[in-house]
């Protein structure tokens, strides 16, 4: 177990979001998505509108449409179900969804970035409070080495940091623990984690069994509620069945994460080990731009870990599938652009010169909602109803 200390320059506030952020696609829609904020296209139908009714009328055997003055009101088709409604309200009044909904596709495209950035592009989204990381290097040269360490320091740094409790484990023939057990997320011990992280060696033999020996080790911590397997580059083929058989009955789920994979069956391999653990499973395949080191100008062992050490870029690798987070929070993006083009095709129509229908129909709602109120009785108010429709329609 380790005994470093907290002697690194991290700090949690230095920009990083905050752990609000760390939560499913789903959830996230569910807070910020279009049906909690009331912009779907049938929710502003119904707060602009009215559906155009019609039904089946038993006496005369044949479906019968309402009818209303010709021009009174505008005709929409639903884009999605073809339901017809009629439009009511004013202009002025339909033009706030604009802005909303242009609102809405703004705040979308930033949380795709955000799901397409940094560590979230390495790791996906750590969505477990209590985890336990297993990392599984296998055999790498230094320099592919030296970029996962910039990218797992980049994972702590932007989220494990925002977690409640996590340990690390190296798998190897010789097991390493970076924490006998988990510990809290609190400065002190990311510093300690990200030191860790940097100081690992390359070279460090690894047997058939030693991932094997490593997951059993994490599930052992009654104190985490997820594993996160790391895994770089491909799996050895005789650990496989032997990973598979061994996690069957893992009391808890194990994540998989997969670095840099060289062919699809170890991506094949992975999705299955985390489905079979009700796990979720991640890939990425990385290319970089140096950046430059930060390093402390004594030379000492406070060295300025930062996630821009190197510019990770790359590519969900083939076999790996669409990212469900990424596909949800797209599709909700794509719904926000074609309502906000049907709502502005609605404004559009609504600002036609007159004597087309759908300024018709406009103008005569506005003229009939201003009407001043009176004293008269209704037969009396009815009777100047009628003549402005007649005069409206002459």
């Amino acid at each position: 177990c380790s005994e470093y200390g907290p002697k690194s320059s991290f700090t949690p506030n230095q920009g990083y979001l905050a752990r609000p952020n760390l939560i499913s696609s789903e959830e996230w829609l569910r807070i910020h998505g279009l049906k909690t904020k009331k912009l779907t296209l049938s929710q502003i139908l119904s707060q602009i509108g009215f559906p155009h009714q019609e039904d089946y009328v038993s006496s005369i055997g044949k479906t019968v449409a309402s009818r209303y003055a010709n021009g009174l009101f505008c005709r929409f088709c639903k884009a999605e179900d073809g339901t017809v409604y009629r439009l009511i309200a004013k202009t002025e009044f339909i033009c706030p969804f604009m802005k909303h909904l242009n609102d809405a596709a703004e705040c979308l495209q930033k949380r795709m970035n955000w799901l397409t950035s940094g560590s979230r592009q390495i790791f996906g989204v750590i969505l477990d409070k209590c985890i336990t990381i297993v990392l599984d290097f296998g055999s790498l040269d230094e320099e592919e080495f030296s970029l996962c360490q910039d990218a797992l320091v980049m994972v702590i740094e932007e989220q494990v940091a925002h977690l409640t409790r996590f340990n690390l484990i190296r798998a190897a023939q010789i097991m390493t623990k970076w924490q006998c057990e988990s510990v809290f997320a609190g400065e002190e011990f990311i510093n300690s984690a990200i030191r860790w992280i940097k100081e690992l060696v390359c070279k460090s033999p690894v047997a058939h069994n030693s991932a094997i020996n490593a997951l059993h080790e994490a599930q052992r911590d009654n104190s985490i509620a997820a594993i996160y397997y790391f895994v770089v580059g491909d799996v050895l083929e005789e650990s496989k069945q032997l990973l598979l058989h061994s996690v069957t009955e893992s009391s808890h789920p194990i994540h998989t994460v997969s670095f840099n994979a060289r062919g699809e069956d170890t991506i094949t391999f992975l999705k299955e080990l985390s489905t079979s653990t009700r796990g979720r499973f991640h890939a990425f395949a990385a290319r970089v731009e140096p950046m430059g080191i930060h390093e402390s100008p004594s030379g000492d062992r406070n060295i300025s870990f930062s996630s821009n050490l190197r510019k990770l870029k790359g590519r969900v690798p083939p076999g790996s599938g669409v990212r469900e987070d990424v596909y949800l929070i797209w599709r909700e993006l794509e719904e926000t652009r074609n309502t906000l083009a049907q709502i502005q095709k609605i404004v559009d129509d609504s600002m036609k010169p007159e004597g087309s229908e759908a300024s018709r129909g406009m103008w005569c709602f506005w003229t009939l909602s201003n009407l001043k109120p009176t004293n008269q009785p209704n037969f009396m108010r009815l009777g100047e109803l009628v003549k402005l429709l007649v005069s409206f329609t002459a």
